[in-house]
């Protein structure tokens, strides 16, 4: 895991989780992130493989939502979402998993509806807007 943010106020989403190669992106989402002082702890991974080894381990705590984007080396978000339906009982059924990239292909769009956890499709940039929808997100499904 690369990076462990923490907000002094209290949040409406305790944790969430960016899954993006791309540095530079993982940067201004987490200055976004901070300003809205909406999410308690965000924890950056830079490849899927790293993100499934730290929610797999032992001692991982739980989390809310997946920022998931789609083109990474390595496995892909959708080899990730792959992964994921296979194992979602065991570590991953409570988590909202929110597509974040910069695919405009409608058959990604439709791909990724195919996934129970997937709960919306944002294009990148992450914006304010997205952060209040993924807090209304989580209050539909109750947690």
């Amino acid at each position: 895991m690369s990076e462990v943010r923490k907000s002094q106020t209290p949040a409406l989403i305790e944790r969430l989780a960016i899954i993006d190669d791309a540095e530079f992106d993982q940067m201004l989402y987490a200055r976004l992130i901070k300003r809205t002082g909406l999410i308690g702890e965000t924890l950056c991974f830079y490849s899927a493989e790293e993100a499934i080894e730290f929610f797999e381990s032992p001692d991982a705590r739980p989390v809310d939502v997946i920022l998931l984007d789609i083109n990474m080396p390595g496995m892909s978000g959708f080899e990730f979402l792959d992964h994921v339906s296979r194992d979602q009982k065991r570590h991953y059924a409570d988590i909202v998993i929110i597509m974040l990239t910069t695919s405009l292909n409608p058959s990604d769009v439709e791909r990724a509806k195919r996934f129970a956890l997937v709960k919306d499709y944002f294009h990148k940039p992450l914006e304010e807007a997205h952060i209040h929808r993924i807090a209304d997100i989580l209050k539909a499904n109750g947690t």
